[in-house]
């Protein structure tokens, strides 16, 4: 069974006018940890405070069960690769990749120099040892800072936005790179992002933050199906966020109904909500469906069934890989479909459809302000741990 490498408790951080506060988890010893959020959530600034780089305010940082929030980042074991790699031009590669091993006084040891070869030769820069950073490119220049930063086998990799800088191609090039020391190396890793595609990729769990704050913790899929908060379901990209509120018909069942009244989803069950519990009657909540959840078909016959309303389509956007069509009908909806799919319905701007989700895509969420990732965690999953 894996141990807990990393342990943060009640953390909390002063950055100029910026506060992280209320950080808590923990990580296991093999995980690929996610903390995603926009600029200015706090990502950057809870990866330097475990790194040392910052003065804590309060709360608890252990590694290996060892308190370190006050060490000094030389005696924490941590490696930590930036952005933008954050070489010094003045020194060769070679020097760079030896650069934390020698201020650790590590650089001379035989078997750090036998590493150092094994590490370059593995991620196909043994040829640039000798060449000024300057004239490397941005995932040669990101291949040399991870060299450098697990040179001295450090229990967890920090990584902040290592992939942001980099074109697509070298982007999946450097997470299948990511996913090899991760495996190879057996450490855990926690990377800073704002991309959901990465986190997807790369997470076996994922934070995500929210000024200052962890707005939820999951894994990364279930995050995504199932967002606990209306900042994650926006942040995430969930195409359909409707507001609405929780009615009880006679025979006691609850249904979803828009705040217009004029569309019903339901009925209910406790697995249609985040929370795993049933709401009170007359209690605010938001409704949210993936865009694939949502089946479009011609509008004829007329709508009889549960679930399923008229809509007439507004826009048609062609994506690489599929095609949204935006649909007007009690409210605005957007739908995802293949493009064969698309072709075989024959239909265009204008059209009248009938669109429908089944109940077991319905997933509903608070409709009164902020629910903190404790209260709200994803399904099945136990809070806080990684």
């Amino acid at each position: 069974m894996s141990r807990v490498l990393l342990e943060v408790a009640d953390l909390r951080v002063k950055a100029g006018g910026f506060l992280l506060r209320d950080i808590n988890f923990e990580m296991m010893g093999d995980e690929y940890l996610v903390i995603l959020g926009p600029t200015g959530s706090g990502k950057t600034v809870l990866l330097e405070s475990l790194a040392g780089l910052r003065d804590i305010a309060g709360g608890r940082v252990c590694l290996n069960g060892k308190d370190i929030t006050h060490e000094p980042p030389e005696n924490r074991y941590l490696g930590f690769a930036y952005q933008d790699g954050l070489l010094y031009n003045f020194l060769s590669v070679r020097e760079n990749v030896l650069f934390g091993a020698r201020a650790r006084g590590m650089a001379g040891d035989p078997g750090v120099i036998r590493r150092m070869e094994q590490l370059v030769e593995s991620m196909g820069i043994s040829h640039l040892l000798d060449r000024s950073p300057k004239n490397l490119s941005g995932g040669e220049r990101q291949r040399v800072s991870l060299a450098r930063a697990i040179l001295t086998r450090p229990e967890v990799l920090l990584l902040d936005e290592p992939l942001s800088a980099l074109d697509p191609q070298t982007r999946h090039a450097m997470q299948l790179l990511l996913k090899e020391i991760h495996s190879a190396e057996g450490l855990g890793i926690i990377h800073v992002t704002h991309d959901f595609s990465e986190t997807l990729q790369l997470g076996t769990r994922v934070i995500i933050m929210n000024n200052g704050r962890m707005e939820q913790v999951g894994h990364p899929k279930e995050v995504f199906f199932y967002p606990a908060t209306e900042f994650s379901a926006k942040f995430i990209g969930m195409e359909n966020i409707i507001r609405g509120i929780i009615r009880k018909d006679n025979q006691g069942q609850l249904w979803f109904v828009l705040e217009n009244g004029d569309l019903n989803f339901g009925p209910l069950s406790e697995g249609s909500f985040g929370t795993g519990q049933l709401p009170q009657t007359d209690e605010p909540a938001i409704l949210l469906v993936r865009a694939g959840n949502i089946r479009l078909e011609h509008g004829d016959p007329p709508v009889t069934a549960v679930n399923c309303w008229e809509a007439v389509i507004r826009n048609v956007f062609f994506d690489r890989t599929h095609v949204d069509v935006y649909c007007d009908g009690k409210g605005l909806w957007r739908t995802s479909l293949s493009f064969f799919e698309w072709e075989n319905l024959g239909l265009g701007e204008g059209d009248r459809v009938r669109l429908s989700v089944r109940p077991q895509d319905i997933h509903l969420i608070s409709g009164e302000g902020h629910c903190d990732a404790e209260a709200m965690p994803s399904k099945g999953f136990k809070k806080y741990v990684f």
